[in-house]
């Protein structure tokens, strides 16, 4: 500690000298090589300790740091990707309802959306006054392995 005391007691005694020295001289060839020698001898002050030994600079190991944030993007992006296929799905079944002619309540679509964005669907819940029309139309848009989920039970 007391040779980082020192140090910087040594730096701030040849920038003031500098200083002094730079207002005293006027615009000359001494002025100039006055000050060069004084930058020289500042910067053999601030690198002293370092050869020395006596202050260590050490980098962080960038092994010790977690990187959430990549982390909360893929499942935010995950998250749209999920919300915007439901609502798009949702509104191709609605469409399909009112152009067959179901009188439906609700139509819910469960969409899981894995590593790799592929998206696959789980099930669907539908509230419709006649369930089964509604569960083929489901099922012939989607796939005859859709789970169909009566919503009315």
């Amino acid at each position: 500690m007391e040779s980082i005391k020192s140090t910087v007691m040594a730096i701030c005694a040849v920038c003031a000298a500098r200083s002094v020295i730079g207002g005293i001289l006027s615009e000359s060839k001494l002025k100039s090589g006055v000050i060069i020698m004084l930058d020289l001898f500042l910067a053999l002050t601030m690198i002293t300790p370092f050869a020395q030994g006596t202050i260590e600079f050490e980098l962080p190991d960038l092994g010790d740091f977690s990187y959430t944030s990549a982390d909360l993007e893929h499942d935010s992006y995950a998250a749209a990707v999920k919300e915007q296929t439901e609502e798009n799905i949702n509104s191709v079944l609605e469409q399909q309802f009112q152009s067959a002619g179901i009188n439906y309540t609700s139509v819910e679509t469960n969409v899981n959306i894995s590593a790799d964005y592929s998206i696959s669907i789980s099930s669907v819940t539908i509230m419709a006054e006649d369930y089964t029309a509604a569960a083929l139309i489901v099922k012939s848009s989607l796939g005859m392995e859709t789970e169909v989920i009566n919503g009315n039970c």
